[in-house]
C-alpha cells in the first residue's frame, strides 16, 4: 500500500500502528534463550489503520481521513473504493456529532504500592557481574533493566493516560487496546516516552540517543545545580559519547555516505521526576532504503541494550531473569506515505488481567554504583507507577469548580478528507 503525503494533512494518515518488543531482535541477531518468557506477549502486533481522527490540540479541530483502499488493485474497484471511504467518513462525522459526556475530573496523588520482580540484592549483583564483564573487555556498557508489577485496582487504562499527560508530559505519548492474534486475550500499552528510536520524514531519518540521567530537584536552584553536575559529570558524558557515536553507525549502515550529523549534542531535556542528557542524529536514506530498514538498522535502541549490542544483548540474555517482552521495543507506525515515527518502548506500562507491568533499566559501565543504579531504575518507572495509583483516584469535581484534568471540548471542528491508497 503505497500513497503519497498531502500538504495540510496530518503527518499520520493511514499504515500500520502498533509495537514490536524488543524481543524482535531475536530474529534480527543470534542470541541464547537463557530468560523466562513468562508474560507471553505477542513479538509484535500492528493495526492497519486505514481510518483515523486527527485531534489539533492548539486549533481545537478533528480531521477525520479515510483511505480509499483498492483491495485487489483492480480497476473496476476504484469507484467503489472511494464509495466505500466517503461511507465511513459519513459515520465518522455523525458519531461527533452525538454530544460525549463531560471527561473533566480531579485527582489525588497517591503512593504507589506495586512489587518488584527482583530485589535491590538482586539487581545489585547483576549490575556487579555486568562491571566484571565490561573490565573483561567484553561491552563497554550493559543496559541492565528489573520490572515493578502492580494491580490496577479498578484503574482503567485510559485514565492513566490521562493522568499521564497531566503529570509527566513526552514527546510521545500513547494508549493501545490491542489483543492477543493467537488467543484473544485483550491488553492494553499506555506510555510516556521521551525518547524515539528513529523518525523518518520526506527521505531523512533522525534518532535522539538519551543517556546520561539526574532526578528533577526539589527546587529551580537545586534543579539548575543538579544539571550543572550532569553536565560535567565524565562517567555520564563518556556514556553519552559513546551512544551517539552508535546512532550515527546505525544510521550509516542505510544513509547516503557523508549525509549522517550530529545536532544539538549535549543538551539537557528536563520531565516530570529525571532530566536527561539528549543529542540528535540525522541522516539522508540512500537510494533502496525505506522507513522499514532505518527501524531495523537502529533496533534495538542502543541506549536500552549497551555496546557494542550484540555482546551486550547476550550479557543481558544472562542477567535479566525474564524476557523484556514490550520494555525496549517500539511503539509507533509506518505510514502509508513511506515515513516512520516511533517511540522507545519505556516509562510504559503493560495491562494485563488486572496487573500493570513497568519496566525500567540503566546502562553499567566499569565504575557504576549498584545502589545508584538501582535507585535510577525506580526514579525512571515511578512517574508511571504513581500514574496508575492516581488513575484510582479520578472523580467528577465539585459543583462550581473546574477539573484538574479535562479532555478537549466536544464542539471541535470536524473536517473530512478522503484520500488513495
Amino acid at each position: 500500500l503505497r500513497s503519497e503525503a498531502l500538504p495540510g494533512l496530518p503527518p499520520l494518515t493511514g499504515g500500520m500502528v502498533g509495537y514490536l518488543g524488543y524481543d524482535v531482535v531475536r530474529r534480527l541477531e543470534r542470541l541464547p534463550s537463557l530468560a523466562t518468557d513468562d508474560l507471553q506477549l505477542p513479538e509484535l502486533v500492528m493495526l492497519l489503520a486505514t481510518d483515523l481522527a486527527a485531534l489539533d490540540h492548539h486549533e481545537g479541530t478533528v480531521t477525520l481521513i479515510a483511505n480509499a483502499v483498492n483491495w485487489d488493485d483492480s480497476e473496476e474497484r476504484v469507484d467503489d473504493a472511494y464509495d466505500d471511504a466517503i461511507a465511513r467518513l459519513d459515520r465518522m462525522t455523525a458519531e461527533l456529532a452525538t454530544p460525549s459526556a463531560p471527561t473533566v475530573a480531579v485527582y489525588q496523588p497517591v503512593q504507589p504500592e506495586f512489587t518488584r520482580r527482583r530485589s535491590v540484592a538482586e539487581h545489585c549483583a547483576a549490575v556487579e557481574v555486568a562491571k566484571e564483564q565490561i573490565r573483561a573487555g567484553e561491552a563497554f556498557q550493559v543496559v541492565v533493566s528489573q520490572r515493578f508489577e502492580m494491580p490496577m485496582k479498578g484503574s482503567h487504562p485510559l485514565d492513566v493516560y490521562r493522568v499521564l499527560r497531566a503529570t509527566n508530559p513526552s514527546p510521545y505519548m500513547y494508549l493501545l487496546r490491542l489483543a492477543d492474534a493467537t488467543t484473544g486475550e485483550p491488553f492494553a500499552i499506555v506510555g510516556s516516552s521521551p525518547e524515539a528510536l528513529v523518525t523518518v520524514r520526506d527521505g531523512r531519518a533522525t534518532t535522539h540517543p538519551i543517556a546520561g540521567t539526574r532526578w528533577r530537584g526539589a527546587t529551580e536552584e537545586e534543579d539548575v545545580l543538579l544539571e550543572k553536575d550532569l553536565l560535567v559529570d565524565e562517567k555520564e558524558r563518556a556514556e553519552h559519547v559513546m551512544l551517539v557515536d552508535l546512532g550515527r553507525n546505525d544510521l550509516g549502515r542505510v544513509c547516503e555516505p557523508g549525509s549522517v550529523r550530529v545536532h544539538g549534542f549535549f543538551r539537557v531535556e528536563r520531565y516530570s521526576h529525571v532530566m536527561h542528557l539528549v543529542s540528535t542524529v540525522t541522516g539522508l536514506l540512500r537510494a533502496g532504503c525505506n522507513a522499514f530498514d532505518a527501524v531495523v538498522a537502529c533496533f534495538p535502541a542502543g541506549t536500552l541494550s549497551g555496546a557494542p549490542k550484540p555482546r551486550a544483548m547476550e550479557i543481558i540474555e544472562e542477567l535479566e531473569p525474564t524476557r523484556r517482552g514490550l520494555y525496549g521495543g517500539i511503539v509507533g507506525y509506518l505510514d502509508f506515505a513511506g515515513d516512520a515515527d516511533t517511540a522507545i518502548a519505556i516509562r510504559t506500562a503493560l495491562v494485563r488481567n488486572g496487573v500493570a507491568y513497568v519496566q525500567a533499566g540503566g546502562g553499567i559501565v566499569a565504575d557504576s554504583d549498584p545502589l545508584a543504579e538501582d535507585a535510577e531504575c525506580l526514579n525512571k518507572a515511578r512517574a508511571v507507577l504513581s500514574a496508575i495509583a492516581t488513575a484510582g483516584t479520578l472523580a467528577d469535581p465539585p459543583m462550581g469548580t473546574a477539573g484538574t484534568l479535562a479532555d478537549p471540548p466536544s464542539a471541535a471542528t470536524a473536517t473530512a478528507t478522503a484520500t488513495d491508497v
